[in-house]
C-alpha cells in the first residue's frame, strides 16, 4: 500500500498482506495503523465450506460486500444466499457470519463503532445488492469544491444501506459509471471514506490525482480529502465501472442531494 500523509492510502489488491485467522485469510488495509479514526476495513478470503464469524463484529456496526464467490450470510436469526455484489448490514449487538459454498468467497467488511447516543434503525434492511436503485443520486454535481462535469456525463450512485432503510452510521453507496461518466469530485468534512472497485476498470481521484483502479483495488480518504470516481471513455472502457464504499460517519448531504431525508428510520 502507498500512503499519502495528507490524503490517505492507495490500496492495491495484488499487494495486500494476508494472515490466517480462524481458518480464513484476512487482510486489514484500513484501520488505526494507517491513521483511520472512524472506520476499519477487513478483506477476508473464506475457503470452500468454511465460515467467518469474528466476535468483534458483534460489538460494532458492520457492512459487507461479496467481491467473489458465493455462499450464505447470517445476521442474528436472518439468513440469505449471497454472491458477487450481495451486501449485508449487521447492526451493533447482532451476530454476523459468512459461509462459502463450493468455492472460495472473498468478502470486504467495513467496521465502525456506533457513537454513544446515536439513533438506531427500527427495522433495518439486512441484505441487499449493489444494484438496488430504489434510492440513488442521479447525475451527482458534487459538494461545491470542484466544478461539476457536464450534466449528461455524470455517473449515479445507489444506496444499498442508508438511513432511509435503517442503517444507523456505517452506510454503503454504490457508484455506477458508464464509459465517459464521472461521479463528481467531492469531500466529506468530519468523515473518512474507504472506496473499492468491485467490477470493471476505472479511476479513483484521491487528493490531487486520478489513479487507475482494477477490481479489488481501493483508496482510503482521510476526513475532508477530495475523492471521486470515473470510467474514462475509450475503446477499452468497461461497460460499467462499479465502485463501493461510503463516508463514515455517513454524510447527510449525499441524501439531501438525492432529494431524500437523511434521518435514520
Amino acid at each position: 500500500m502507498a500512503q499519502h500523509a495528507d490524503f490517505g492510502v492507495i490500496i492495491r489488491r495484488k499487494e495486500l498482506d494476508f494472515a490466517e485467522e480462524d481458518g480464513c485469510q484476512v487482510s486489514r488495509p484500513v484501520g488505526p495503523h494507517v491513521g483511520a479514526e472512524f472506520v476499519s476495513v477487513d478483506i477476508v478470503r473464506i475457503p470452500p465450506g468454511a465460515s467467518w464469524k469474528p466476535d468483534l463484529y458483534t460489538v460494532e456496526e458492520t457492512t459487507a460486500i461479496v467481491f467473489e464467490g458465493r455462499g450464505s450470510a447470517q445476521i442474528g436469526s436472518e439468513s440469505a444466499e449471497v454472491s458477487k455484489g450481495s451486501t449485508a448490514y449487521s447492526p451493533t449487538n447482532h451476530t454476523l457470519s459468512f459461509t462459502a459454498a463450493d468455492e472460495e468467497m472473498t468478502v470486504y467488511f467495513w467496521r465502525a463503532p456506533l457513537p454513544e447516543g446515536a439513533p438506531r434503525g427500527s427495522a433495518p434492511t439486512l441484505f441487499n445488492t449493489v444494484h438496488d436503485a430504489s434510492a440513488a443520486i442521479h447525475k451527482f454535481a458534487g459538494t461545491g469544491e470542484i466544478v461539476p462535469v457536464d450534466q449528461e456525463r455524470r455517473a449515479f450512485m445507489n444506496f444499498p444501506h442508508w438511513p432511509g432503510n435503517g442503517c444507523a452510521h456505517l452506510c454503503i453507496n454504490t457508484g455506477m459509471a458508464a464509459p465517459g461518466h464521472t461521479f463528481n469530485i467531492h469531500g466529506h468534512p468530519g468523515a473518512e471514506d474507504a472506496l473499492f472497485a468491485l467490477d470493471g476498470r476505472g479511476q479513483f481521484f484521491l487528493g490531487d490525482e486520478w489513479l487507475d483502479m482494477e477490481p479489488g483495488d481501493g483508496v482510503y480518504a482521510r476526513s475532508g480529502v477530495l475523492h471521486g470516481t470515473r470510467n474514462p471513455d475509450g475503446p477499452d472502457a468497461a461497460p460499467l465501472f462499479i465502485s463501493v464504499g461510503g463516508p463514515v460517519p455517513y454524510d447527510a448531504s449525499l441524501y439531501v442531494a438525492a432529494g431524500l431525508s437523511p434521518e435514520v428510520v
